[in-house]
């Protein structure tokens, strides 16, 4: 490389160290799509008190983790679960209740999803089978959320899920549609009611493993 070359390559580290470090700025539709999905919550807490329209860069908001070039919401974490297991009191102030809005489908670029340790829609209620439709999610975490009824199985078309959590949140049987997640590394389906006595495990969750 000659001296030339060289000063080319010096100036333009040079100008990129320059450059101010870009800062995500939420896209007006997500951050639209957040304050419906907030609507539909209950915080006792108070956790989502930046989450208006006073705020407007989302990507600022308690639990919400944007991209950095694109600015497009890649990851919710509203889990409660720090609670769950300790103090019965001091969950019930801190967790999350009421609905899912259907809305949080609009997110089309969210991997992340961890809503664990809440109280959503009550006992009784199953797991929302729009969840199935959220293809980008890599991550989901439902564990201890409130819900109890059968695994939709729309989430066998989540085809990008690496991480699945669905303790206590389930009855019935497991969908053979999960067995269609051929990139799931983690499965997670402990304290349900899943089986009756005497049931093996289903063959394609042993499939899984091969």
């Amino acid at each position: 490389m000659n001296s030339s070359s060289i000063y080319i390559l010096v100036f333009v580290q040079l100008w990129l160290l320059s450059l101010p470090c870009r800062e995500s700025v939420c896209i007006p539709s997500e951050r639209e799509t957040l304050l419906k999905f907030k609507n539909n919550l209950i915080d006792p807490s108070n956790r989502l008190w930046s989450w208006n329209h006073n705020h407007t860069n989302c990507c600022h908001w308690y639990g919400v983790l944007c991209h950095n070039l694109t600015s497009h919401l890649l990851q919710l974490h509203l889990s409660s679960s720090d609670y769950a297991f300790y103090d019965e009191e001091a969950y019930r102030r801190w967790s999350f209740g009421g609905e899912i809005s259907p809305c949080l489908a609009d997110l089309k670029h969210l991997n992340y999803l961890d809503l664990s340790g809440n109280y959503f829609l009550g006992e009784g209620m199953s797991i929302p089978s729009f969840l199935g439709t959220m293809t980008s999610l890599t991550h989901l975490d439902l564990s201890h959320s409130g819900f109890y009824g059968m695994i939709p199985p729309q989430i066998g078309n989540l085809s990008n899920l690496v991480y699945l959590d669905l303790r206590s949140v389930a009855n019935g049987t497991v969908p053979s549609q999960i067995g269609n997640l051929s990139k799931l590394r983690y499965l997670d389906l402990t304290y349900n009611h899943l089986l009756g006595e005497g049931m093996a495990i289903p063959s394609f969750l042993c499939a899984m493993l091969d």
